[in-house]
């Protein structure tokens, strides 16, 4: 406390000795603040870089060399007799000393609560051939100016040996990481132009290295499996302390040094890309056929017998559409055969339907997408019953319980996506149907199971599975005796050929929708070793 009052006196000083001398410019008082800082007089260089940002309030760069003096300002200033307080002056001076201020408004508040991002070197982009000579405080400085940047240095850095660095065709990332490998420290950006030089060893970095907390979204596509091993990789390969997982989010909170933190955001990035996505187009084809041919000469096998006398009060009657009949016996005895008319059929039939059914799944590679086509049946699982003695006035049966029967086809594929052009395909088909038959009041269900596994090309049709159903009859009709002689048969018999065939093919194509992750571009992240991390600049 006693050295800023000091300082505070030194500011106050020279504020009354400005009063009978020329005011310089802002500018003017920035060079003498820099002269005085290269000449190692800390507490002058604060006062003037203090009274530059007073005077141009809008330039930063006075601002900030004033802030990168002030810890060493401190520590450099001695004790000094009691100076008047800013409201003692202002009093002796006739000035207030009431300073209002406005009060903050929401939008300020607002903005004072967001979370800010890590602190990143602005410097002139560029490539640079670097060769200076000198000691570590020397190199640094002449390194920062070439990229436009200024350093400060922590207060127990020393300058060291005097040593020449030379690195060719080097960005500023570059040349400033190869000047902390060479002197054995490391940066800290506390502006962006600004940064902080200190002796890359475990204590400072756990002083001024900061601490950082960053939070990662992963996309949703992510099944639990995979998000639980992509948080343990990346925890492992960076050594993150403290790792906070929400699984309902898919979020990953992670807190620690922002050498670390900083590359475990960029490797979650680069761990985040989806699955591949595919695409399975689906034909599902039936076709049912029936052909029916009858020939031959369609002769009568059944004959009416009829009495053509009337005795006994007999009434003749005669059967219509007979040709002729064939008289047996005589007088009382007289009976006849009616002989019909024989026909000579030939009768074809065919015909033929067709369905067609697409559908389109899509699903991740490795991960299960299932298609049915159908319905569900209920089919009752328990009931109650009562006798009707133990029925009574206002009591209540409980309602039965049911499950639903997927009934139809149920197709369930998962691929595995090989690269860019093949794709291995893991199909199991199922068709159920009722059969109309049941046992103990429950339906009997047909079930028909198809398993395959395919390997095709993107864009290329598959016949994954087929069933086929054939009926075939054959019936030959004529008088009983007659159809059994040579050659005479086969010209007196009715002949019938009855063919039904029933075909249904599952057609399968895959497309690639999305590349998979063995197709992207790999990135490569310079992190240093785990005693000397390489800070981001």
């Amino acid at each position: 406390m006693r050295r800023y009052v000091s300082l505070a006196g030194l500011v106050l000083a020279v504020r009354l000795l400005a009063q009978d001398s020329p005011e310089p410019s802002a500018w003017e008082l920035y060079e003498q603040g820099r002269d005085a800082e290269k000449a190692g007089h800390m507490a002058q260089a604060y006062l003037m870089y203090a009274e530059a940002a007073a005077k141009d309030p809008r330039n930063k760069t006075y601002w900030e060399r004033t802030q990168a003096v002030q810890s060493r300002a401190a520590m450099e200033a001695k004790p000094q007799p009691r100076i008047p307080t800013v409201a003692e002056l202002d009093k002796e001076l006739g000035e207030p000393a009431a300073i209002h201020f406005d009060l903050p408004t929401a939008e300020d508040l607002a903005a004072a609560n967001e979370p800010l991002p890590p602190t990143e070197l602005a410097a002139e982009h560029g490539i640079h051939d670097l060769d200076f000579t000198g000691d570590y405080k020397k190199v640094f400085l002449e390194v920062a100016h070439v990229f436009g940047l200024e350093c400060i240095y922590d207060s127990d850095y020393q300058p060291g040996t005097p040593f020449r660095f030379r690195m060719k065709g080097v960005d500023y990332r570059d040349a400033l990481h190869g000047l902390e490998a060479a002197t054995g420290s490391f940066i800290v950006p506390i502006t962006s132009k600004i940064f902080l030089v200190a002796k890359d060893t475990a204590q400072k970095r756990t002083e001024i290295e900061p601490t950082v907390t960053m939070s990662v979204r992963l996309p949703e596509t992510f099944s639990q499996q995979d998000f639980d091993q992509i948080v343990r990789a990346v925890q492992q390969a960076m050594a993150i302390e403290k790792v906070g997982v929400d699984p309902s989010t898919y979020t990953l909170v992670m807190r620690d040094r922002i050498s670390k933190v900083v590359y475990a955001r960029a490797l979650f990035e680069q761990l985040m890309h989806s699955r591949a996505q595919v695409g399975i187009e689906m034909r599902f084809l039936e076709v049912t056929r029936n052909d029916s041919i009858t020939y031959g000469l369609n002769l009568p096998s059944l004959f009416s017998l009829n009495a053509l006398t009337t005795a006994l009060n007999n009434t003749v009657s005669l059967q219509s559409g007979l040709s002729g009949f064939l008289a047996f016996g005589g007088g009382k005895t007289l009976i006849g055969i009616g002989i019909a008319a024989p026909a000579l059929v030939a009768q074809l039939s065919k015909s033929s339907s067709k369905q067609l059914l697409a559908a389109q799944l899509r699903g991740n590679s490795g991960q299960k997408a299932t298609l049915h086509i159908g319905q569900k049946y209920p089919i009752m699982t328990g009931g109650y019953g009562t006798s009707s003695s133990a029925t009574g006035v206002g009591s209540v049966t409980p309602a039965p319980s049911f499950t639903f029967q997927d009934l139809g086809l149920t197709l369930t594929t998962t691929p595995l996506v090989h690269d860019s052009e093949s794709v291995s395909l893991d199909v199991e088909a199922q068709f159920q149907v009722l059969t109309g038959a049941s046992v103990n009041g429950l339906p009997v269900i047909s079930s028909r199971a198809i398993k395959n596994i395919t390997r095709l090309k993107f864009g290329e049709w598959a016949i994954i599975a087929g069933l086929l159903t054939t009926n075939e009859a054959r019936t030959l009709s004529g008088l009983a005796g007659l159809n059994r002689i040579p050659f005479l048969g086969p010209l007196t018999n009715t002949h019938e050929h009855d063919s039904d065939s029933d075909q249904v093919i599952l057609l399968l194509r895959p497309v690639l929708l999305t590349l998979p992750p063995g197709e992207s571009v790999v990135r490569s992240f310079r992190t240093g070793t785990e005693t000397r991390p390489l800070t981001p600049l």
